[in-house]
């Protein structure tokens, strides 16, 4: 095995980070409880106690949601002059978008010196690949004194490496259908899971409707400081404009004439109205302005969330994994009322419900592209093409790529050799879809936008 202490680049640590554990995925709070402990012995407690970090920590959850959440929070309160550590994951170009401090990926330099100390303090403590970039996040958000951390949950909550870091505020998003392999196949237990962030003494946000069933008994057994979507707050829409508006008798103050943020979809104006109750709820020590909020959600930005790459022809590229996310991609692509239909480039993980994800897809496709995607969990083109073979009508084309910069090639090809052709048939247009994984949209994004 490689000697850590001589590697002088991010990519040597990645890799050998890759190898370090048995298992790419290994649930449990433990063995980053034990490596935070030896890394702020001055303000760790011990175990299961609450964690004096110098900074706010709002943790935040949920099957779809999470990154424009962030983005938002993020963006608003950078508005207000606040330093803003940001955690997400995936990365879509490089590794350092995970670790952002306002909004900006932090040098390789950094996180280098961050897995350096957490190697030199964990010992014989075997960390995953994850648990290393979430301890070095904190790392670096710590010793850059950030004033507010948003941390994204990778995978589920209750025993996510996030959930070792206490939050001041914990939120999800939504709850649907994914990685069922490790949180269950029935949504309760994977709202549970979920919601294995909240804390008996802190507040707990639900950012969606109907509430699930058991996170309903999670908040009448443990009295939680609960709030929630449409009963606690709640967004009226008015031309262009739309209005914040907490629950009758509420302690919190409406916002009213607000922009639209600055991401397409109507999700975006439910995702923008969580986000004001969790300024809300900061507001006793980290206060905005109208102003901030404004200019915050016309600024915000964030990639491969109906990122739309280029005008002529229409490219947009969107994340759409789960069954959810692509519906609201579906319901997006309406609200736009783009003529035509999509051709789509698409690559998928053999874990996912790729059948029901493709059929909210369908009404909109004029081709399918598939391509190879580059991990040991991608569905193969072939049977992904397959799949699509018994769901399509005959005369929708289907073909198998090796990678994206090829499949790209071949529509472009055609859109030069067939624009008319193209444009005149009603089931035919040049637009194009990019979507399925983060992997497709990163390969695009690297050819698209190097």
């Amino acid at each position: 095995m490689s000697d850590p202490s001589s590697f002088s680049q991010l990519q040597q640590w990645l890799d050998w980070q890759e190898t370090l554990h048995p298992s790419e995925i290994d649930l449990g709070l433990q063995r980053v409880e034990q490596v935070l402990q030896r890394l702020y012995p001055d303000v760790y407690h011990p175990v299961h106690q609450p964690v004096n970090y110098p900074f706010t920590v709002i943790s935040i959850a949920g099957t779809n949601g999470k990154g424009s959440t962030t983005a938002l929070l993020a963006s608003i309160l950078i508005q207000a002059g606040y330093r803003v550590g940001a955690y997400t994951s995936p990365h879509l170009q490089s590794y350092n978008e995970r670790i952002c401090i306002n909004q900006i990926p932090v040098k390789d330099a950094l996180i280098c010196d961050a897995f350096t100390r957490i190697n030199d303090v964990r010992e014989d403590i075997s960390l995953t690949y994850f648990e290393f970039g979430t301890l070095a996040a904190v790392e670096v958000f710590y010793q850059a004194q950030c004033d507010i951390v948003i941390l994204e949950v990778g995978l589920g909550g209750r025993l996510d490496a996030v959930n070792a870091i206490e939050p001041d505020v914990a939120f999800v998003s939504t709850v649907d259908f994914d990685h069922q392999d490790w949180l269950g196949n029935d949504l309760n237990t994977i709202a549970l899971e979920k919601a294995g962030i909240y804390r008996l003494d802190k507040p707990a946000i639900y950012g969606d409707e109907p509430l699930i069933d058991s996170i309903k008994e999670k908040v009448l057994h443990e009295s939680l400081n609960f709030y929630q979507y449409t009963k606690d707050y709640s967004y009226r829409l008015r031309d262009r404009q739309w209005d914040w508006l907490p629950a009758q008798g509420s302690r919190f103050d409406a916002h009213y004439n607000l922009p639209l943020p600055a991401l397409a979809g109507n999700i975006q104006l439910k995702n923008a109205a969580n986000v004001l109750l969790i300024l809300q709820l900061l507001r006793p020590q980290w206060p905005v302005t109208q102003a901030d909020i404004k200019q915050g959600l016309l600024s915000v930005q964030i990639a491969g969330r109906f990122q739309i790459l280029q005008s002529r022809p229409l490219i947009i590229a969107d994340v759409a994994h789960n069954v959810q996310a692509a519906r609201v991609l579906k319901a997006t692509i309406d609200d736009l009322s783009v003529p035509g239909k999509f051709h789509i480039i698409v690559g998928m993980l053999k874990d996912k419900d790729i059948i029901n994800v493709l059929s909210c897809l369908l009404p909109v496709a004029a081709s399918w592209r598939i391509i190879e995607l580059d991990t040991p969990r991608a569905m193969p083109a072939e049977e992904l093409k397959q799949i699509l073979e018994k769901m399509t009508e005959a005369s929708a084309e289907i073909k198998c790529f090796a990678d994206f910069k090829q499949a790209y090639s071949d529509f472009e090809q055609a859109n030069k050799k067939s624009a008319k052709e193209y444009n005149k048939a009603s089931n035919q247009s040049a637009n194009l879809l990019i979507t399925g994984s983060f992997f497709t949209v990163s390969d695009a994004l690297r050819k698209l936008q190097p």
